[in-house]
């Protein structure tokens, strides 16, 4: 007689590339992401776009 398990489930399939084996947890950051449209980072009174944020 065959005897194989009827409650055998499958092992997941590993990802040879490495991008979806694991979830990467979220980026954090120290100091808050500075908005496009928020007074720019240099102090010189123009917004981050105009200023700094042009060549971004």
């Amino acid at each position: 007689m065959n005897q194989t398990p009827i409650n055998v489930q499958p092992e997941p399939v590993q990802s040879s590339c490495g991008c979806c084996a694991t979830p990467k947890a979220p980026v954090m950051r120290d100091t808050p992401k500075v908005g496009r449209n928020d007074p720019c980072i240099c102090g010189n009174g123009l917004k981050y776009k105009k200023c700094c944020g042009k060549n971004a």
